[in-house]
């Protein structure tokens, strides 16, 4: 069964037996209620407010012009006022309407203790019953709403901390391999040096051989130069044309 949050029709409170001006302006807004006119009655219900003493009644029919308006929040400011009054049907209908306003709010914690006010001074209020457990139903979806919410948040947290881990694990590697690579490169030039060394180690020092030894090596040097020389000197002149056959 479909079921639809009811809203207390204008039915405004009359609650009194005999004329005096503040009776008068309430019945004067009365009339204009039920004719639509809320903003109107709303007006006679707010200068008879100002005409003697306040009375529940009054704070009653202001708050139900506000809601039929559509001022939920000035609405429920009058209808707290309202519910101070000591008549069960008018406190219980008070009640029930300041539910409907903070429902109207979205504010169903709150609803739901209205609601559940005006039952206690009239038990077999069917609407009020139903306002009820449609505030209770709105209540859970919001709590369920939230923990999806959570959930929702723990999720994407988990889906950074892991693309942050990815990057790290990612970062470390990329370390690991300019390390490499750099240990592969300083291994290269550690044999390269390695052979330099070994090559000068074949040769002699000549602070370590006697000056004959060291004569002999120069002399052989120079040889080997000349002999160098004469080759790249050879050379050149066969590219030389004399007139003589090549």
């Amino acid at each position: 069964m479909t079921r639809f949050l009811y809203v207390l029709l204008a039915v405004p409170f009359l609650g009194w037996t005999f004329l005096d001006p503040v009776a008068k302006k309430n019945e004067e807004g009365n009339a204009l209620f039920e004719k639509g006119e809320y903003e109107a009655a709303l007006r006679r219900y707010l200068e008879a407010q100002q005409e003697g003493q306040p009375r529940p009644e009054l704070h009653f029919n202001a708050g139900d012009a506000l809601y039929k308006q559509g001022k939920y929040a000035e609405a429920m400011q009058e209808m707290g006022r309202a519910t101070e009054g000591t008549h069960p049907d008018m406190s219980a209908a008070a009640h029930y309407n300041l539910g409907n306003a903070l429902f109207r709010q979205e504010k169903f914690q709150e609803a739901v203790g209205a609601y559940k006010k005006s039952l206690e001074q009239k038990p077999d209020d069917i609407d009020a019953k139903i306002n009820l457990e449609l505030a209770l139903e709105k209540l859970d979806q919001d709590g369920q709403d939230e923990q999806d919410e959570q959930d929702k948040n723990q999720d994407q947290n988990q889906d950074q901390q892991n693309n942050q881990n990815n990057r790290d694990q990612q970062d470390q590697q990329d370390q690991q391999q300019d390390q490499n690579q750099q240990d592969k490169k300083d291994q290269q030039g550690q044999d390269e040096q390695d052979q330099q060394n070994q090559q000068q180690g074949e040769q002699p020092d000549p602070r370590e051989m006697t000056p004959e030894e060291a004569a002999r090596i120069l002399n052989a040097m120079k040889a080997r130069e000349e002999e160098s020389q004469k080759r790249r000197k050879l050379k050149l002149r066969g590219r030389r044309y004399d007139g003589n056959a090549w």
